[in-house]
Order: structure tokens, then C-alpha cells, then sequence
């Protein structure tokens, strides 16, 4: 499953990089990451490089269940 545009965000606020960072390790542009983050741009292969960078940096994505929403978890903390 692919995590929603502001979690996506949040992942990569959460790992403390900016968006070209983010750009470049995932392979898209700057201008692209906007548009995802923002919800403008429903595009699964970049949001899947995204998501796929953040997990290789120890964000572990926590889908819905049970009613509750999506949650992030940061498992580089102290591993660094």
C-alpha cells in the first residue's frame, strides 16, 4: 500500500532532509516531490521510489488497521 501524500512528507520531514535531497536519492525532481506532497500529482512510481528511499533510511510505515490511521516510525533513531 502506498502511503497518502502528507505522510509521505512527514516521512522525509521526519528523517530531517529537504525535498532535493529526497529528489535526488529517490531519482525524480525536485518539482515532482512538491506535487506528490501536496496531492497534485497521483503518480504511483514516484510515490513508490519515495517510499521505498525513506524505508532504506529506517522509516517503517504503519498502514491503517482496526480504524486507526497511518503512523510512521523512525527505526534509524540510535542505529546511526
Amino acid at each position: 500500500m502506498i502511503a497518502p501524500p502528507k505522510i509521505l512528507r512527514a516521512a522525509r520531514e521526519l528523517i530531517g532532509i529537504g525535498q532535493v535531497e529526497a529528489a535526488d536519492a529517490a531519482g525524480i525532481s525536485r518539482r515532482s516531490i512538491q506535487r506528490l506532497e501536496r496531492g497534485e500529482r497521483d503518480w504511483i512510481n514516484g510515490s513508490i521510489l519515495l517510499q521505498t528511499y525513506y524505508e532504506s533510511r529506517g522509516i517503517v510505515f504503519l498502514r491503517p488497521a482496526n480504524g486507526s490511521g497511518w503512523g510512521l516510525i523512525d527505526n534509524s533513531v540510535g542505529n546511526n
